[in-house]
């Protein structure tokens, strides 16, 4: 794993228990997911959503199966749906597709705009994604929770997903900054040429800047939406921001 593209998002979703390593040492990041599996990991490590619908009883899910509670959670927060005549495929590898979509699913991801012109945009494979998946892929799109490596063009949305996209995926969902924008559909980048003393990252679309010895704060096209005045400033958290600015050398904050 120590040279894997998605060694990052690994680790930081091991980190919280998302994921677990094999009893030899391994992680096996190129390894298939099961649909029992993919089902546990959103048990363990996405936000609980409400029950939308009632519990069923799968066919080929017994009440003893190491997944079934997890199953059940995945089915009646509609993250994942079982297949005709009450069968779940719980050993049934999962394909981008199916994993991109039950995330979109869950989590109530609405399309804003036009879900094919969206999709014609960002993927050269576009032709390949199943109609049933179509709105929920545009959505994740816009989202930024998808992950194509190595070519941001390339969705192989019927390729089975691996572990370690999987571990992408939910890092992007939980906003965990663990991949690189590079590969990251919808993301719009913009380049800001070199004009402050000191920047921080972005943060809900805006970044601290100081300029001299004050602060500002500017948004991802490089506009000032505060121009540099403050003499100290911290980034900004749920919508808010902490300044200080010297007036008549009393201080306000």
């Amino acid at each position: 794993m120590q040279n894997h593209w998605a060694k990052a998002s690994i680790l930081a979703a091991a980190k919280q228990n998302i994921f677990k390593g094999y009893l030899d040492g391994t992680f096996r990041p190129n390894a298939p997911v099961t649909r029992a599996e993919f089902a546990t990991i959103i048990s363990i490590g996405l936000p609980k959503q409400p029950s939308s619908r009632p519990a069923i009883t799968f066919k080929d899910v017994p009440a003893n199966h190491w997944a079934a509670k997890a199953i059940t959670e995945a089915y009646q927060t509609k993250y994942l749906s079982g297949y005709p005549n009450s069968f779940f495929k719980p050993n049934e590898l999962i394909p981008r597709v199916q994993a991109i979509a039950a995330l979109a699913s869950g989590l109530n991801y609405g399309v804003a705009g036009d879900a094919i012109n969206t999709l014609k945009k960002y993927y050269s494979d576009f032709g390949q994604i199943p109609s049933y998946a179509v709105s929920a892929i545009a959505a994740a799109t816009e989202k930024r929770i998808i992950v194509n490596y190595p070519n941001i063009k390339s969705l192989q949305p019927n390729q089975n997903a691996t572990r370690g996209e999987i571990a992408a995926f939910i890092c992007r969902v939980l906003e965990i900054p663990t991949v690189p924008y590079k590969y990251i559909p919808g993301v719009e980048m913009f380049v800001i040429p070199p004009q402050f003393d000191a920047a921080d990252d972005f943060v809900e679309g805006f970044a601290r800047v100081q300029k001299g010895n004050q602060w500002g704060y500017i948004d991802k096209t490089g506009k000032f939406v505060i121009p540099p005045r403050f003499d100290e400033a911290h980034p900004f958290s749920e919508g808010l921001l902490l300044v200080k600015e010297n007036l008549n050398k009393s201080s306000s904050t």
